[in-house]
This record gives C-alpha cells, sequence and structure tokens, in this order.
C-alpha cells in the first residue's frame, strides 16, 4: 500500500466512513483483499506440494517452502481500519462524474501540484467500477471523491486515486455537504471542473481503467498516463494538413528558470543586417523561432551539414551556416520560384512555397509536420509521415534537472518538442 503520511489535503470529504463499509464497496481495496485472499490460497497449495516432494526431491521442496513462505508473507496481515477511514477523512475532495453507465465509469478530476509555485498540471482519472451503492448510477451524475497522490520527487505528483465517498458512507447528507464543498471549490477554478470532466470524457471516449489524463493550466490535454506509470503517451505533436491551422502557444510545463526568447527586448534580437535578397523574410524567420523558443534550433547546425544524426544541435538554416547553407541549396538542383527563398534544408528543402520532395513541390496545404522525442535519441522530426530531422533537444537552460522526476523530465522534453513544431507550422506565414 502506498504511505501517504506526507500528504496533507487542501480540501477533505469532511464525512464519517464506516470501515465494514469501506471492505465491502471499495473496489480498490477489494483488489488488494481479493491478492492477499489467493496469497494465502497459493501458500497452502505450496506447503502441501513441499510436503508430497518431501521423500522424492529436496531442491523441489526446498523451493516449495520458499514460496510458501513467499505466499504466506504476501498473504497475511489485516489492512487496519484507521487505514481505510484515513483515505476518506484525509484524502482530497475532488470532483468526479459518471461518464459511462456501460460500463459504469466514474472520471475524477485533481490538482498534481505537489509543491506551491509550480505551474497548474491536473489529471482525470478514468476509473471502471462494478457498483456505486447509493448513487443513481446516471449518466453525469455529480460523484465526489476522496483521493490520495503517488509522489516521487520534483515539483508534482506522479499520480492519483479517487474513491467515490459513497464506498465509504451512506449518509447522504454528508454526500450532499461534500459536493457543496466542491461546488464552492469549484468557483476559485479558471473553468467549471465539472464541465472540463464532461469534455475530456468525449474528447477521449476509449479510455482504459486506471488512464488518466493530463491536463495544462488551461486544462488542454498534453498526455495519457496509466496509474502505475512514470512516463506519459504524449499528445499535440502533430499539425493538421490545412493551411487555415494556427497551433497554440506551447505551455510551459516546466521551464523555472529557464532562458525565455519571448522575453528577449527587440533590439536584443540578432537580426541580419547584410542587404542580401530575402533579407526581411529571414529577419521574419529570426522573429518567429524568439517568439516560439525555437531560435536555438535554427542557429546551430552539425559541421558535416543536413547530417540525421541526434547529435545535430538544429535544422540546417540560412541563420546558422550562410555559406554553406547556400551551397547546398545550389547544389540541390532544384528550380525555385521567382519571390521563393530557402528556409530549411535536411532531408528536403523546405522553402517560402512549401517542401521539395523528390524535386517536386509539396505546397503548404500537403504538409504534416510531427514530432517524436525521447531522453535518449532526443527530437526526430517527421515531415508527412517521414523521418525530416533528427537533432539533440536543448535542455540545459531547465533549473535543477537533476532533480526532476520522470515525468517532468518528459514534460520537459515534450515542451521543446512543441517549440519547434509550432515554428515550422508558422514558416508558411512568413511572406
Amino acid at each position: 500500500m502506498t504511505d501517504y503520511s506526507q500528504f496533507e489535503a487542501g480540501i477533505k470529504s469532511g464525512i464519517h466512513p464506516d470501515p465494514k463499509r469501506v471492505r465491502k464497496m471499495d473496489e480498490i481495496i477489494g483488489v488488494i483483499l481479493k491478492q492477499r485472499k489467493e496469497s494465502k490460497i497459493i501458500c497452502v497449495i505450496c506447503i502441501i506440494i513441499a510436503i508430497a516432494l518431501f521423500r522424492v526431491h529436496l531442491a523441489l521442496t526446498i523451493i516449495s517452502g520458499l514460496l510458501a513462505l513467499f505466499f504466506l508473507w504476501r498473504g497475511t496481515g489485516q489492512i487496519p481500519d484507521g487505514y481505510l477511514k484515513e483515505i476518506y477523512e484525509e484524502g482530497l475532495l475532488v470532483p468526479g462524474i459518471i461518464v459511462k453507465t456501460q460500463p459504469l465509469t466514474v472520471m475524477a478530476i485533481a490538482n498534481m501540484v505537489a509543491y506551491d509555485g509550480a505551474e497548474i498540471i491536473s489529471g482525470c482519472y478514468n476509473l471502471v467500477v462494478k457498483d456505486i451503492d447509493g448513487a443513481k448510477k446516471e449518466l453525469y451524475e455529480k460523484i465526489p471523491c476522496s483521493c490520495f497522490v503517488n509522489y516521487a520527487k520534483g515539483l508534482y505528483h506522479s499520480a492519483f486515486q479517487p474513491h467515490p465517498l459513497y464506498w465509504g458512507t451512506s449518509n447522504q447528507d454528508e454526500i450532499s455537504a461534500a459536493l457543496m464543498a466542491i461546488e464552492e471549490s469549484n468557483k476559485e477554478n479558471s473553468k467549471d471542473e465539472w464541465e472540463v470532466l464532461k469534455k475530456i470524457a468525449n474528447q477521449f471516449p476509449n479510455l482504459k481503467n486506471n488512464e488518466i489524463v493530463l491536463l495544462d493550466e488551461n486544462y488542454t490535454p498534453f498526455g495519457i498516463k496509466h496509474h502505475d506509470a512514470d512516463s506519459y503517451i504524449p499528445l499535440n505533436l502533430v499539425t493538421p494538413l490545412n493551411k487555415d491551422f494556427c497551433a497554440p502557444p506551447a505551455q510551459q510545463y516546466k521551464k523555472t528558470g529557464s532562458q525565455d526568447e519571448k522575453n528577449v527586448k527587440e533590439a536584443d534580437i540578432p537580426y541580419i543586417t547584410l542587404d542580401i535578397p530575402g533579407k526581411d523574410i529571414y529577419n521574419k524567420m529570426v522573429k518567429l523561432a524568439f517568439n516560439h523558443n525555437a531560435y536555438q534550433y535554427i542557429s546551430g547546425h552539425c559541421e558535416y551539414g543536413p547530417v540525421i544524426v541526434a547529435e545535430h544541435p538544429g535544422l540546417f538554416t540560412y541563420i546558422s551556416d550562410q555559406a554553406q547553407f547556400l551551397e547546398y541549396v545550389h547544389g540541390s538542383n532544384i528550380s525555385m520560384q521567382e519571390g521563393e527563398y530557402p528556409l530549411i534544408y535536411e532531408k528536403c528543402l523546405v522553402t517560402t512555397k512549401g517542401c521539395y520532395k523528390d524535386g517536386k513541390l509539396l505546397p503548404w496545404n500537403n504538409i504534416k509536420f510531427s514530432v517524436k522525442f525521447n531522453s535518449l535519441d532526443g527530437i526526430k522530426l517527421y515531415l508527412n509521415d517521414e523521418k525530416f530531422a533528427e537533432f539533440s533537444a536543448h535542455i540545459d537552460n531547465y533549473i535543477s534537472i537533476e532533480n526532476m522526476s520522470a515525468l517532468e523530465k518528459q514534460m520537459v522534453l515534450h515542451n521543446e518538442a512543441l517549440h519547434v513544431l509550432e515554428f515550422l507550422q508558422e514558416l508558411q506565414n512568413l511572406q
């Protein structure tokens, strides 16, 4: 069982749970109780096998005996009434609603911030249950829940797990009082969290039991994780094939203490001063990169040109090396249109008109960018589902990254990948 001794909830349920009811109704606790019962049965079986093998095979007898001891250890001990009451008395009171009636499914939302000062991240937990005694079990019925959190290190809890209050008490007055407390707390949120739950449930209808949808401070989903997992499946890493699409601003999931390029004064931006063809276009590209915190990804390149390896520090552009970039572009034998300027040269050439693939121009409305990332390989960029470039993520300017949890480190890489993606999507608007 998880140790919750260091957790202090901001708002509690106020109910007086009945331990007998919790043992009977709480399906999360029920899993633990079932595992202990099964362990006791396996222990008895191992003892019988050990006795049967005693005069036949000494080694197998010893193995069976050790297994019996293991399952005896696993199956012994009771969950004290005090712990069962603590789940409902000391847990964080959070809103939940029934999002499906077949199978009966509750979704609850909780703030995952562990320490003051961190940017808000919330989680929507998908809990499939057999029954909620006392509830009407109707679609979108409000189900107050008490939850404890899982914490490893860093500024955020790694997960939480909701327990519907109906599992702890049959007192409808206490349930109503808890709902009123949630309603009052909900007024302080930037969005109605009951409505957020409905929206997330409709947006992700195929969530599995014990999966959590991670939301940024604007309640925009950015990842999906299993309750027990350290990492999450990232979202929002593909731009649509739509020329009218405008990518939303990247959310700063965790960038405390970093150098924010958006705050750089106009006079400090390294604009091109030489009077060259395309000067205005390239300066717009520089400004766009600063607006999306992506300048470091266009201002450096591998000394061997557009090499597709993770050590590559960024995209190969005119900004990173003017002479070598133009040399590669001229060597491509691509005939650009009048008023068209080259922007990026990796596996293919990206210009102000679109992308040249196999010598043919794909206009911007036929281009889809997507990114993948991980801690070992950095950022991989794809153009229409084919790898276009690969380079390291610039994370040195994040404070105390060595003290981050696995979840936070993934947020950092996700954030950097979003910066690159949004910058690329808006290149079409340079002219």
